[in-house]
């Protein structure tokens, strides 16, 4: 019975993880579909492109939210194993990426991923985080700071002496945002990358 409901659990994650919502919110707000503009990516950091900080930052906070609920529900509501917590947690950010509701398009990650981690291992989260702002307030992209901050999470839970299955967890969600965000490494090495405050005009 416990393998089921891990199962059903695993789904479940992934579905959640479908609630994109910088296309909800752009989409209920301007009847728009926010993967036309800018980037093409359903993102919080595209949404601030494209629609401000008024919509990106209840974008950032939904997604990470969601990764958070996934872990609250899968430890505290049905004490699953750590094995099911970690798959839920993968379910959930693949989900955000790869939405089967949007077409397999989605956003890059990182909100939710940040969410999952501060909810499954607080400590090794926030060092990521404050690593990544530092890299924001040197070089001002966001796309170096989620790469910098994600590939930080299998560091240090190794630094940490962390789980097998933790260290997994962490390698996997860095090896999703690396995959997500290639285009960008592309755009670094060439000197093309956007830069934090710039932005692109959604038609009236």
């Amino acid at each position: 019975m416990s393998i089921i409901i891990g199962l059903v659990f695993f789904v479940a994650a992934y579905l959640i993880g479908n609630l994109n919502f910088a296309y909800i919110l752009v989409k209920f707000l301007k009847n728009e579909d926010v993967r036309n503009y800018g980037s093409g990516n359903a993102g919080t950091t595209n949404v601030l492109r494209v629609m401000g900080k008024n919509v990106a930052i209840p974008v950032f906070l939904l997604d990470a939210l969601k990764g958070c609920l996934v872990i609250v529900i899968g430890r505290y509501v049905l004490n699953l194993s750590e094995v099911f917590l970690v798959l839920g947690g993968i379910a959930v950010v693949a989900g955000h990426n790869w939405p089967a509701f949007l077409q397999f398009r989605g956003g890059k990650g990182t909100a939710t991923s940040l969410g999952v981690f501060l909810t499954y291992d607080w400590e090794v989260a926030v060092i990521a985080i404050m690593i990544g702002l530092i890299v924001l307030a040197i070089w001002k992209m966001v796309s170096l700071t989620s790469m910098v901050g994600m590939t930080m999470l299998p560091v240090f839970t190794l630094l940490f002496g962390r789980t097998v299955a933790e260290v997994i967890f962490a390698f996997v969600l860095c090896l999703f945002s690396l995959f997500q965000h290639r285009k960008n490494i592309g755009r670094i090495i060439q000197g093309r990358e956007s830069k934090l405050g710039q932005k692109v005009k959604m038609k009236n």
